[in-house]
């Protein structure tokens, strides 16, 4: 508004003085053609308050470029904060993100490693008596000075005969037969001896089994006090009841 004001005052102060100037320059009056000087500040103050607007004009026109420049300033100053925030944000996500799956792949490894360790171990052998082995991992830990059993031909003939049939290796018949002999141990069901344990129902389905040779041997060194595990239960391989087994593809005792 003050710049419109300050333009009609200029263009009208500039009116007045060359209309003054054409009526001087034109006048046919025959007075005294003397030069008449009134003293008149009228024109100067006119002149001053014209400055005046102008410089009030260029202040305000100053402020008003200095307020855009201070507000340019703050926007840009308010996006690179928002852009660094967001790095920061992004940069800890990342690296959270690392650390957990840093992390998962650790416990990862440590597992696996510890159930190779365990695999290991079930299946490392020791020689013991007789020539039968131990896997201590898996439980199976060859015993002499166990309970003795004494039986005849004919009931070693019928105990063997399970034996033969449940086994696959010596060392998987002797825990058969120890898993037999515990249950008599415990009196487990009432079956007190070797006999009442492989004839009572639903347990052994291998009772009438023609022996072997083999077998045979097995159960006379169990009868005499060779154990090898305190399992008192097995089922066969694909049953998955376990991992503690004497011979792999053999018998799953627990």
């Amino acid at each position: 508004m003050k710049k419109i004001v300050s333009n009609i005052l200029i263009v009208s102060t500039q009116l007045i003085i060359g209309g003054l100037f054409l009526f001087m320059l034109f006048s046919d009056s025959n007075e005294n053609n003397e030069v008449v000087v009134v003293e008149n500040d009228n024109l100067n103050k006119m002149a001053d308050a014209v400055s005046e607007l102008f410089v009030a004009d260029q202040l305000e026109n100053k402020t008003i470029d200095t307020t855009e420049v201070d507000l340019v300033s703050e926007e840009e100053r308010k996006a690179q904060e928002q852009a660094e925030a967001e790095a920061r944000a992004k940069a800890e996500e990342e690296a959270r993100i690392k650390a957990e799956q840093e992390a998962a792949a650790k416990a990862q490894a440590e597992e696996e490693a510890r159930k190779k360790a365990e695999e290991e171990a079930r299946n490392a052998v020791i020689a013991s008596a007789n020539g039968y082995v131990s896997k201590p991992a898996a439980g199976f830990n060859v015993t002499t000075g166990n309970k003795i059993y004494s039986l005849s031909e004919n009931e070693i003939a019928i105990v063997a005969g399970v034996v033969a049939c449940e086994g696959t290796t010596r060392d998987d018949m002797l825990g058969v037969m120890s898993v037999i002999l515990n249950r008599a141990d415990a009196c487990w069901g009432g079956n007190c001896t070797p006999v009442s344990v492989v004839a009572a129902p639903s347990q052994f389905s291998c009772y009438g089994h023609s022996a072997t040779s083999g077998a045979i041997s097995v159960v006379k060194d169990a009868l005499a006090g060779i154990r090898n595990t305190k399992y008192t239960s097995f089922n066969g391989w694909y049953s998955g009841v376990s991992n503690n087994y004497i011979v792999s593809g053999g018998n799953r005792y627990y």
